[in-house]
């Protein structure tokens, strides 16, 4: 193999590949990167066993040929590397990868190409074109509510699905949850393809990554193809392919939706300025950050009292301007998962609706009713 390619492009695929290498295996081959000169492209995989991505970038091929190498020192290396363009060559005798440029000269030590895993086949059956940017927001809007690991396989993905409402027509709709709190985004849509899938986030962190250099190079859609059990996602970006592909989690995802879960009947509306509502919870938090992060909020004419009650530390409570309509209120709730809901959301005022002070609770961002963040409030002694 010996080759001549622009490093730059280079550089960005390597960076997107290496996303997808093992990071804890103990297999050599699944901390590298395959790499194969093929015809006037350098095809790049990686793998981690769960997730996959296969990218084709043009170059020109002066000898055909493949090795694999470590994927993190490979792109630690180009990096180093100030030139135009970059000449990979490979000895096959040695399993040797050189880097050479104006200045430079590297020596990888690799591993025959031959022993590297084979990719899973690309889903034929199903295929739909989405919005880079609408998957992008999606994922945001519903993946900190998401935990890598749960005694409930379902739980530890993103559900995407398309439904028909009575009132709003087609949505595209991401839900997350822990079984603790839930966020639901929706957005408009004309996919026909009625379908329901849960992606890893393990490797939905990934994608998003790819959808993020798309977006950055102007592409504005992405093609969605999946079967029973695998998902991917292919993006033409310039002259670049990319395409990631996913194992999905089999099972049934949580009905939220029931009245139980979701309410649509409230008692009391609270709305507050959401930088106010974090500034308040953060001096809350030094008392209660080792008890769940509690906190208590309690409406007060037009006011909310934000407290921590009695603590090994001590005790503390902030008072911020609200707008409250409906029956007072005092309800306890994890800190931490009202800010997180604030990163998230797009406007400055952020509404509570609430049943009581043990049903669950519909955050949402004022004048937004496509985002909902469902939270169970703790319940005080």
């Amino acid at each position: 193999m010996k080759i001549t390619i622009e490093l730059a492009k280079l550089v960005d695929v390597v960076d997107i590949a290496t996303r997808f290498v093992s990071k804890n295996s103990t297999l050599p081959i699944l901390q590298n990167i395959y790499l194969k000169a093929s015809i006037d492209n350098l095809i790049i995989r990686a793998t981690d066993m769960e997730k996959y991505v296969e990218i084709e970038i043009p170059c020109d091929i002066k000898l055909e040929g493949a090795i694999t190498i470590n994927a993190k020192t490979f792109l630690d290396l180009l990096r180093t590397i100030e030139e135009k363009e970059v000449e990979l060559s490979v000895n096959p005798q040695t399993n040797q990868m050189l880097i050479r440029s104006a200045e430079d000269e590297f020596e990888i030590n690799g591993i025959p190409a031959s022993e590297y895993v084979a990719l899973p086949e690309i889903p034929q059956t199903n295929m739909i074109t989405l919005e880079t940017q609408s998957f992008i927001t999606g994922v945001e809007r519903v993946e900190y509510t998401i935990t890598e690991k749960n005694f409930s396989p379902v739980l530890t993905g993103v559900l995407i699905k398309t439904k028909t409402e009575t009132s709003g027509g087609k949505k595209l709709v991401f839900v997350g949850t822990d079984s603790f709190r839930i966020a639901e985004f929706k957005i408009p849509s004309n996919i026909e393809t009625d379908f329901s899938l849960i992606i890893p986030k393990v490797a939905i962190n990934d994608i998003k990554a790819i959808a993020k250099y798309a977006v950055e190079k102007e592409v504005p859609d992405m093609q969605l193809k999946y079967s029973e059990n695998l998902i991917a996602f292919a993006y033409s970006i310039e002259d670049i392919k990319i395409t990631a592909t996913s194992l999905l989690i089999q099972g049934n995802f949580p009905d939220y939706e029931r009245e139980e879960i979701m309410p649509t009947t409230f008692t009391t509306t609270i709305l507050v300025d959401k930088s106010l509502c974090e500034k308040a919870i953060k001096k809350i938090w030094i008392l209660t950050k080792d008890i769940n992060n509690f906190i208590q909020i309690e409406t007060q004419g037009d006011s909310v009292v934000i407290s921590s009650g009695k603590t090994d530390k001590g005790a503390g409570k902030t008072k911020i301007n609200a707008i409250i309509e409906g029956e007072q209120m005092t309800f306890a709730v994890n800190g931490r998962y009202i800010t997180d809901f604030v990163r998230a959301m797009e406007s400055e005022e952020l509404v509570f609706n609430l049943v009581d002070h043990q049903k669950p609770m519909i955050i949402t961002d004022k004048g937004n009713d496509v985002y909902k963040y469902v939270v169970r409030p703790l319940i005080s002694n």
